[in-house]
């Protein structure tokens, strides 16, 4: 009996070595980034970036965002087309200055397993802005298992990026 349970914790140990193996040789972080030129300065596009209440009426990534847009702070947003169909994130704030940058990082289960750096940077050209959104994933899931994410999560930026173009342009400035 005593061997048989050797040899089985043997197998265990040896499967879970090869499984770890495999995860740190198919690892790779991943990083995507979208950008849009606005006709509107900093403020402006920061002005609706930051009004959240309002995410459902224009924003097709992230259809609705609560808490405090400042550093330390959790958030909450939900990511999809309504808040009972998408994923639910609860990150942290890491930088809030205004008109200049919002950055969050979130992750899915616990942290290290697959995380996401978000940044949206407002760069002020003239009269116009150019909005980038930067999104990078790390963790032990992120990079080559993830390769449909992150085609999926590029496109889902531009879509919002366009939508922000529209809405700032749209408003009285």
């Amino acid at each position: 009996m005593r061997v048989i349970v050797r040899l089985l914790m043997f197998l265990a140990g040896g499967t879970l070595a090869v499984a770890l193996l495999i995860l740190v040789a198919i690892h790779s972080n991943g990083s995507i980034e979208t950008d849009a030129w606005i006709d509107r300065p900093p403020e402006d596009v920061w002005k609706v970036l930051t009004a959240t209440s309002s995410y459902g009426s224009w924003n097709p990534m992230i259809c609705r965002l609560s808490g405090d847009l400042r550093v330390g702070n959790k958030i909450e947003f939900v990511e999809g087309p309504s808040p009972s169909d998408g994923m639910v994130f609860h990150p942290t704030v890491l930088v809030a200055k205004p008109a200049r940058e919002l950055t969050w990082k979130g992750s899915v289960w616990v942290p290290g397993i697959f995380d996401g750096r978000h940044s949206f940077i407002l760069e002020g050209k003239g009269s116009k802005t150019h909005f980038i959104q930067r999104e990078e994933f790390s963790g032990l899931f992120a990079g080559r298992l993830t390769k449909g994410i992150l085609v999926e999560t590029s496109r889902q930026m531009a879509a919002m990026n366009l939508a922000l173009k529209k809405r700032v342009e749209s408003n009285n400035p």
